[in-house]
């Protein structure tokens, strides 16, 4: 028998932590994959996922917290930092400022943050939490369908960036290195947008 999203979730919560920890903490890392695409010859971070080669970003319709809805196709041509995340994750709750100061530096070239928040609560938590912080992106109400879509996710944060084709090019799980990655999302920024 499949567990519920609920069970699910609260067992990423309580049994993740630790995982979350080392993930945040301790610079655990994932095997990466070697590039071949254009941002290549940028040197490889630890921790990131090259996705090589690079693959099509499901599209999903979800509402954001302001009552709008949002759709990853409508926004093909910018290239995207989709950051699966939540009000109760401490490491979540430290990467915002630099994904705030992402969206403020990068985002008239182009990049745009989406926050996709798998609280239970929905926007209870969400709305006051997103306010308190000043979140300057959109912020979606995620579920297990397009966590799911997404390979599963099973740690939080998990960030997914997505270029102006439409296509991932990179995965992290744990904390997204901002700083590190500029030069990256640069790049992908640089890329020529595609032809509608």
């Amino acid at each position: 028998m499949m567990p519920s999203p609920t069970l699910r979730y609260r067992k990423l919560h309580s049994v993740g932590i630790a995982f979350l920890l080392c993930i945040s903490f301790t610079g655990c890392q994932r095997q990466q994959a070697q590039p071949t695409h254009e941002a290549s010859s940028l040197a490889p971070l630890a921790g990131v996922e090259v996705v090589d080669p690079p693959q099509p970003a499901p599209d999903f319709t979800a509402p954001q917290i302001d009552g709008s809805s949002f759709q990853l196709s409508a926004h093909r041509g910018s290239v995207l930092v989709l950051n699966f995340w939540a009000t109760w994750c401490p490491p979540c709750r430290e990467e915002i400022p630099d994904l705030i100061a992402l969206q403020r530096d990068l985002g008239d070239r182009g990049l745009l943050v989406v926050g996709i928040s798998l609280d239970e609560e929905g926007t209870t938590v969400v709305t006051p939490f997103a306010q308190n912080f000043n979140i300057n992106y959109p912020i979606v109400l995620g579920n297990e369908t397009i966590a799911d879509a997404y390979g599963g996710v099973f740690a939080l944060p998990t960030t997914v960036v997505v270029d102006r084709s439409g296509r991932i090019r990179y995965q992290v799980l744990g904390l997204f290195p901002t700083q590190k990655m500029r030069p990256h999302l640069e790049a992908l920024l640089d890329e020529p947008s595609p032809v509608s």
